[in-house]
């Protein structure tokens, strides 16, 4: 029976957007291999990029809610209307998840413990990417084959439990001896110890997470795993793309841009935020990292970003066109650019957060501990080095008075605001909104888009909808767990 359901899941993992071939380069595509020739190497490359592909395809509708980015039409994601994000949900159930459990079916055979570990890390960041955006989603239910083609759906709670359960036992796993990982490895090359360093991230950040659940114990449980985590940029938890298999950021909206054809651009929110109209600057006139991570459109020489809800303007009467796209050669859209999941300066700004909170802070509370404002400095200054800003712009960004506040004038406000633009194209971005259920005291500047989806009577979306194709397949157990998208998630007590 389980040869029968490995070949399942391969047939599922064969359902794929796009080929691998490209991007394995040398290595075996799985996809077209007999089980029994197959060994955990050769799953791995595969079980990453799906996982990679998911989190770009959770960010793409996930990005345009939070108002990282904007789009040229007031529909779906752009004005807060209901979205699916059935590229997301089929990455993550039909691709990676399948893959995973084979890559963990073939280590378990050949005993190998760095690939069983890598396997449980790379479960929990997609059921951790599923549950946050849907809620309740299949878990341990999930990739049963033919044993169970509908899955019960378990609540966000227990997907929690499950997800922190395989990171334990990731870290237990990858502190044995082993050696069998090595280049197959596409995001640390075999490094086991940045593997565990990639555990303890995520379970710092499913942490803070909580903080609407049981503050006090959330930020305990944040900062226990922050100290075993990343200690620079060399540790990032990221896929890198090549000239052979384009990122797909790079693909998807930059490529299309080319022939014409129009679709995301930076949300007028972020570039509020880094060009001192929202926070003004004391010295500098522009965040160094703005041109860095977009390109203006062609013949202008200012940035400004698109209201969410408009035509892609930046102003409606009278009318002025946004300037802010997503480039070409773009830290985060190049064809090479990374897809980050993980990196040490969203850490530090969950360092700096928890810290924060831990001191008796609140969203309009000013001050808080020498320990939290080198956190809050020390993520900006990762952040600015990952994307590639000079050390003289470096210095002067860290040096304006509106950043270097000192301790006793940090704020949430200055810490949500870098971890935003720090996070950019990242699903976080949202999750963070919803945990402090929007309010314009910590994420300056926010409101809600223009042409607003009138079901949600001025109120946001907090969820995406389950995939038309799931409920499909699996209409009873979607059924039960159907919610509208103004309802919040577990950890979302709205």
């Amino acid at each position: 029976m389980m040869k029968n359901l490995n070949l399942y899941i391969l047939a599922l993992s064969s359902i794929t957007l796009f080929s691998c071939d490209d991007f394995l380069g040398d290595n075996v595509d799985p996809n077209k291999q007999l089980l029994e020739n197959l060994g955990p190497a050769d799953l791995l490359p595969t079980s990453i990029e799906y996982t990679s592909s998911a989190f770009y395809g959770i960010a793409t509708g996930m990005c345009l809610y939070s108002q990282q980015l904007a789009a040229y039409t007031p529909v779906g994601a752009n004005i807060q209307q209901e979205i699916q994000l059935e590229g997301g949900w089929s990455n993550i159930y039909l691709q990676a998840l399948p893959d995973i459990e084979t890559l963990n079916q073939l280590a378990l055979d050949a005993n190998s413990t760095g690939y069983q570990g890598i396997a449980k890390v790379l479960k929990a960041t997609n059921l951790g990417l599923a549950t946050d955006q849907w809620g309740d989603v299949p878990g341990s239910t999930a990739t049963q084959g033919e044993q169970d083609f509908t899955p019960a759906f378990e609540a966000q709670e227990d997907i929690y439990i499950q997800i922190n359960i395989l990171l334990d036992d990731a870290i237990a796993l990858l502190s044995q001896a082993d050696t069998t990982v090595g280049s197959q490895d596409l995001i640390y090359g075999g490094d086991l110890t940045k593997w565990i360093k990639t555990a303890y991230f995520l379970k710092a950040k499913y942490a803070i997470h909580t903080t609407e659940v049981d503050q006090a114990a959330a930020v305990a449980e944040a900062l226990s795993n922050v100290s075993n985590s990343y200690t620079s940029n060399a540790d990032d938890y990221q896929l890198m793309y090549t000239t052979r298999n384009f990122n797909p950021w790079n693909a998807g909206v930059v490529l299309p841009r080319n022939t014409g054809n129009l679709t995301l651009l930076l949300s007028d929110q972020l570039v509020s935020l880094m060009d001192g109209s929202q926070l003004p600057y004391d010295v500098i006139t522009q965040d160094p990292r703005l041109p860095l991570i977009a390109s203006l459109s062609p013949g202008e020489t200012e940035y400004l970003g698109a209201i969410n809800g408009t035509n892609g303007q930046n102003q409606l009467s009278p009318s002025i066109s946004a300037t802010a796209d997503l480039g070409a050669e773009n830290f985060y859209s190049s064809q090479t650019a990374p897809i980050v999941m993980g990196s040490y300066s969203e850490l530090m700004f969950i360092q700096a957060e928890a810290l924060f909170l831990q001191n008796g802070g609140t969203a309009t509370s000013t001050g808080s501990t020498a320990e939290a404002y080198t956190a809050y400095l020390t993520g900006i200054e990762a952040n600015l080095d990952k994307v590639g800003v000079s050390t003289a712009n470096k210095a002067a960004y860290l040096s304006d008075t509106s950043i270097a506040v000192g301790a006793a004038n940090l704020t949430l406000e200055l810490i949500m605001r870098e971890k935003f633009i720090a996070t950019f194209l990242n699903p976080e971005s949202f999750v963070d909104l919803r945990r402090y259920n929007f309010n314009p005291a910590v994420f300056t500047g926010l409101a809600l888009p223009e042409n607003l989806n009138p079901d949600l009577n001025g109120k946001w979306a907090r969820r995406a909808q389950y995939p038309a194709s799931e409920q499909t397949r699996n209409g009873a157990e979607i059924e039960k767990v159907t919610k509208s998208i103004d309802t919040g998630v577990w950890w979302d007590k709205d």
